[in-house]
């Protein structure tokens, strides 16, 4: 049953509300303490985003929907989201370090008076990971407060070897936007209020065989105890940063990967090659290979430029939908949103304070034909103030927000965030 329709018992809320503010507030001086100690730092940020999607009305909305259009035929949603984060790091010594990482959120808006079926709700609350430390504390038809712990983890090192289990993120990707090599710890490409990306349950053990080699030992495992385990070379020949990797993905599919990143004359050129085939009838064409390859130039200290495209061969009866574009990739199978898929994007650093960007991709593929252009805009207010606008303009065949069923629609959002650092 969906619990954000019973009303809330007013000592319940107020409790947890005044937790989410002490958890904002006293961060600052802890942080000062930790500075000062070495032994236990603690950082942060605070962020106010507000964000408005208009898309195109589908059907004439009941009275009770009455809320999201202005007498036109779009939908306005808004919200308005704010969010902490608290960064524990605790050196025990000089080999061994312990690390806590919490993500709290409340979000106020339509996206929840929306969440009819509670899938919203539930997603705050039940990831993917073995683990879930996470609590939607107080809920109600237009607001759900989330407190979330993303990193819990503990690292030991001692001269070659470096090793840590825990709710950490493994990232194996080389490219910048498509990453088939991250095999542990996929992410929502267009979430960029979540920059620390997600994280996973998992070991990890790297030992430097090196200068510019290594080799790497992962494993984790899932909600369903799935588990996905992989070994990774590294090393450097002819000046090109290479890795190979092989291993075994949730359970079901051989995985095996190859990446470089290096540069041709002063651009820097970076891809990325995997293929994962399920164990269950290894010999028949149910695999997935999925190749990312980019570069990217800069122009004195002022333009920089990226290309980015990937290039899939989906398995037999896959389906093709452009909503799993920007949607959370519940695997990394699931990043290959249609057999090609091209990026480009420029950035302008107008200021030491103010920089712009605009980033394009194109889905040409029959069932999706669709576009997103992004542009933003960022300025620094003061040395730990930071002020940011962002648009998302999306068009294509994707599923209507309130009918699910496929049309050739356009959605703009735009979002402004401030965001305070400690």
């Amino acid at each position: 049953m969906n619990t954000k329709h019973k009303p809330d018992a007013m000592v319940r809320s107020l409790f947890f509300g005044l937790l989410f503010l002490l958890l904002c507030t006293p961060s600052a001086v802890l942080g000062q303490y930790g500075d000062m100690g070495k032994k236990l730092v603690i950082d942060g940020y605070l962020v106010n985003m507000q964000s408005v999607s208009i898309s195109e009305r589908p059907i004439e909305l009941p009275d009770s929907l009455g809320f999201l259009t202005k007498g036109d035929k779009h939908i306005y949603n808004t919200n308005i989201s704010f969010q902490n984060r608290l960064n524990l790091f605790w050196y025990v010594n000089d080999k061994l370090s312990v690390t806590a990482q919490m993500r709290n959120r409340l979000i106020v808006g339509d996206q929840v008076r929306m969440d009819f079926t509670g899938q919203l709700e539930d997603s705050y609350e039940n990831t993917d990971n073995f683990f879930n430390p996470a609590w939607n504390v107080a809920v109600g038809n237009s607001y759900i407060l989330n407190l979330a712990f993303d990193r819990i983890y503990a690292e030991y090192t001692s001269g070659n070897l470096a090793i840590s289990l825990g709710k950490q993120r493994i990232n194996w990707g080389k490219t910048f936007a498509f990453n088939p090599n991250d095999m542990f710890n996929t992410y929502a490409y267009f979430d960029f209020d979540y920059e620390e990306k997600p994280g996973t349950d998992a070991f990890r053990a790297m030992y430097y065989t090196g200068a510019a080699s290594s080799v790497e030992v992962a494993a984790n495992i899932d909600s369903a105890r799935q588990v996905s385990a992989a070994i990774k070379w590294n090393a450097n020949l002819m000046n090109y940063d290479f890795q190979v990797l092989g291993g075994m993905l949730k359970s079901k599919d051989l995985a095996l990967g190859f990446g470089w990143s290096g540069y041709i004359k002063d651009a820097s050129w970076r891809g990325e090659l995997a293929w994962y085939q399920p164990f269950e009838n290894f010999r028949d064409t149910s695999g997935l290979v999925m190749l990312s390859t980019g570069m990217d130039y800069s122009f004195s200290s002022k333009w920089t430029v990226q290309t980015e495209m990937m290039l899939a061969k989906l398995p037999k009866g896959k389906e093709i939908v452009f909503f799993d574009a920007y949607a959370p990739p519940q695997s990394v199978k699931d990043l290959a949103t249609s057999p090609f898929q091209l990026l480009a994007s420029a950035m302008f650093q107008a200021s030491p304070l103010s920089s712009f960007s605009l980033t394009g991709i194109w889905y040409p593929h029959p069932d999706i034909k669709g576009v997103f252009i992004g542009p933003s805009w960022a300025y620094s207010l003061a040395d730990n103030l930071s002020a940011s606008l962002y648009w998302q303009f999306f068009h294509g065949n994707f599923p209507d927000i309130l009918t699910n069923k496929i049309s050739r629609q356009s959605i703009n959002s735009g979002f402004l965030r401030l965001k305070y650092s400690f």
